[in-house]
């Protein structure tokens, strides 16, 4: 699906279904936003004609899984970000990936499947009245603004994930919380390698590096690369909490074990001189006194019982019970 937006130098604003009905052209007064929503083959054919954009450029974009990257190719600049994939399962962390090609009076962007981050900048210039256009640059700054500002929901929620395993850590038999410290490392780590190579872009973007992006526009991507540098350190702060609260579970599950087996080593200490004395007495001798007196039984039962009760109260009083 293509989607274009043609904004003219009077503050009119028109949406067309292909680039044509337009009538745009790379020397026309007026910009264009070219939205590909996967995009059929012969929409794809704007990429070659009349944008004419580089090979390799064309190859990054149509790749799913490429990383965040930023380059230069002179009349324009080409860009990837990965934005929060809502229809990902709740407990994994998914990411879609959006392509921009940004030019003097064009911006191409192209997704395989949609995006909220796009459709809030399409709705807003399309039914909000009066919302001014600042230029091409400042228009991929409010997508981009939109896409890391889902990002702040996700970290919200793992935190609150991270308070509902710390509260478990103290519940009995819960064989849940490990899988759960781990799934919840995996999915910070995660976060934070896909928010990394995007704060380093939008630093580039900040230093003023591309005539492409206006000095009155970078002030707006400094505010993207102050986001992203805050969300890479809640990442960091979750992966240590994370890490300690792994700790802290692995020194309760050793806790429980060493009461565990304290207690069977007292029922095996207790045991032990019983199991003697039963031993003694079960030999098959001939000539054992004890065996043909008449209260040896009780006796034996007595020395038992008196053994088990002096054993339990020595164990008390040095407070091993």
């Amino acid at each position: 699906m293509i989607t274009v937006t043609r904004f003219d130098p009077d503050g009119r604003t028109s949406r067309f279904k292909d680039l044509a009905s337009t009538g745009w052209t790379p020397d026309s007064p007026a910009t264009v936003w070219v939205d590909l929503e996967a995009p059929a083959a012969e929409e794809l054919r704007l990429l070659e004609d009349p944008f004419a954009f580089h090979p390799l450029a064309i190859e990054d974009c149509l790749t799913p899984d490429h990383q965040p990257k930023i380059e230069d190719f002179g009349p324009y600049l080409f860009l990837i970000f990965r934005g929060i994939d809502f229809d990902s399962p709740v407990d994994e962390f998914q990411t879609l990936k959006l392509a921009a090609f940004l030019g003097p009076n064009y911006l191409v962007t192209y997704h395989r499947r949609p995006m909220k981050s796009v459709a809030a900048v399409v709705e807003r210039h399309n039914h909000e009245a009066g919302h001014p256009f600042r230029g091409v640059d400042y228009l991929l700054y409010e997508i981009l603004d939109h896409l890391i500002e889902f990002y702040f929901p996700v970290l919200d929620k793992v935190e609150d994930e991270i308070e509902a395993v710390e509260h478990r850590i103290f519940e009995d038999d819960d064989q849940g919380v490990l899988s759960m410290i781990l799934q919840l490392k995996r999915r910070v780590l995660d976060f934070k390698r896909t928010l990394a190579p995007h704060r380093e872009l939008f630093g580039r973007i900040s230093r003023s590096e591309f005539e492409e992006i206006t000095p009155q526009t970078v002030v707006f991507y400094r505010d993207l690369y102050d986001s992203t540098y805050r969300l890479t350190d809640m990442a960091d702060s979750y992966r240590d909490l994370l890490s300690g609260t792994l700790d802290a579970y692995l020194s309760m599950v050793s806790h429980r074990l060493n009461e565990v087996m304290k207690v069977l080593t007292v029922f095996a200490t207790i045991m032990l001189p019983l199991t003697f004395i039963a031993g003694v007495y079960g030999m098959n001798f001939e000539y054992m006194p004890e065996l043909h007196f008449r209260y040896g039984y009780f006796v034996v039962w007595g020395i038992m019982i008196a053994v088990v009760v002096g054993m339990l109260a020595f164990f008390r009083r040095r407070g091993w019970l």
